[in-house]
């Protein structure tokens, strides 16, 4: 009930997959067997496809349409494999905001922006359930708990070449 009660009062960015964690798939990328397999070791069903970098998401792929595809015609691109819509929430929007637009929209996926409309991180439907139960939902591909404090830590050396400078 608590968290229910508090559940208003929470901002999308409290919650959300932070940039650096995002796993994504370039318009491009051809999905043979290699790249089919580097998705589904992820755990995620679902991955922003991008042109060029994270701030051009043009569509979403879903694991589950990987799996019509025709073994017996030529691969195909993540392009034309991908769902064009994209949902967008900013940064700054409540909780229940995010849970009314994902039973209006029925996606469950959105892209977080902030004013300026620069990816800052990824909304999933879960991620509103598990704060408005506050209890973690658990899957087999979950390998960590928080994947904010994984961030924190920088696993993938974002922004951090080796002449590097923080001002």
């Amino acid at each position: 009930i608590r968290h229910g009660l508090q559940f208003d009062d929470i901002e999308v960015s409290a919650i959300m997959t932070p940039a650096s964690m995002i796993d994504t798939i370039d318009k491009r990328e051809m999905l043979g067997p290699l790249v089919l397999d580097d998705l589904h070791k992820t755990g995620h069903n679902r991955f922003p496809v991008i042109d060029q970098d994270l701030n051009h998401v043009i569509g979403i792929l879903h694991i589950r349409d990987l799996l019509v595809l025709d073994p017996g015609k030529r691969t195909t691109t993540a392009e034309k494999a991908m769902e064009p819509r994209v949902f967008y929430i900013r940064e700054d929007q409540t909780l229940g905001h995010a849970l009314s637009a994902f039973l209006r929209t029925h996606h469950h996926l959105f892209v977080v922006v902030n004013e300026f409309r620069e990816t800052v991180g990824l909304l999933s439907l879960e991620d509103v359930i598990e704060a408005l139960t506050g209890h973690k939902i658990v899957d087999e591909f979950d390998a960590h708990d928080d994947l904010r404090q994984v961030a924190a830590h920088n696993p993938r050396g974002n922004n951090h070449p080796p002449q590097h400078t923080d001002v």
